[in-house]
């Protein structure tokens, strides 16, 4: 009877293996922490740049604001003659315009931005540096068709390309590395306090400065155009 009885087969699988969990090595660890640094570090340098290229777009911003508002100033502000005037600058740091009688106290120094209603900081916090002409900034004679400025913009140091020339006013910021430790020749040419000033492309750890100013032939066209002149 026992030769009836099915045959059962049990089927054996392969024995379980066992897998022995290890930690990193010191080595392993030491590789994936320099990788971190370099990623990380290939990070920052990128990120920085995108900050300066996005300071410089808005203080390029606030140096074309402070033009038109420049340009309003002088079509609200008339000698008794109804003849208009720029502001003189600011030399005592209170953001308001500095006169003795009509005349400027100084003919450069820090934007009046108070006067101005506009921001008295770049991007970077320094602030607006302002230069005007002594024949655009009289508030007791005004400026006419004939008047014209001394103040030029060049491309070097050397001056021996001007950008332009016969201006009544400049503006400028001195960018990201500021006004104090800078050694650019360039550079110490728009802190000179004399009618000459540099606009050239920024070079790293360089020239940095942002530069603008106001062409005669465009204040005298607005003031046209507002009722001021002739």
């Amino acid at each position: 009877m026992d030769s009836l009885k099915p045959a059962i087969h049990l089927a054996k699988g392969p024995a379980p293996t066992f897998v022995r969990q290890s930690g990193f090595t010191l080595t392993e660890m030491a590789v994936v922490l320099v990788i971190v640094a370099l990623l990380i570090g290939g990070m920052i340098l990128p990120l920085s740049a995108q900050q300066d290229i996005r300071y410089t777009a808005e203080t390029q911003k606030q140096l074309d604001d402070l033009g038109e508002a420049l340009y309003g100033y002088a079509a609200s502000h008339a000698d008794g003659n109804g003849r208009p005037f720029l502001p003189c600058p600011d030399t005592d740091g209170n953001g308001t315009e500095n006169r003795s009688g009509t005349a400027c106290t100084s003919q450069e120094g820090t934007l009046p931005w108070a006067d101005l209603g506009l921001a008295r900081q770049d991007a970077w916090g320094n602030a607006f540096r302002y230069r005007v002409a002594a024949a655009f900034s009289n508030s007791g004679t005004g400026f006419t068709l004939m008047s014209a400025g001394d103040i030029r913009v060049c491309t070097s140091a050397a001056c021996t390309a001007t950008l332009g020339t016969a201006l009544p006013a400049v503006i400028l910021s001195t960018g990201k590395n500021g006004a104090s430790a800078t050694a650019d020749t360039d550079e110490l040419e728009n802190l000179d306090s004399d009618t000459d000033f540099v606009q050239r492309t920024g070079s790293p750890g360089g020239y940095d400065d942002i530069v603008t100013w106001l062409p005669p032939s465009l204040l005298l066209q607005r003031m046209v155009n507002a009722g001021r002149l002739p």
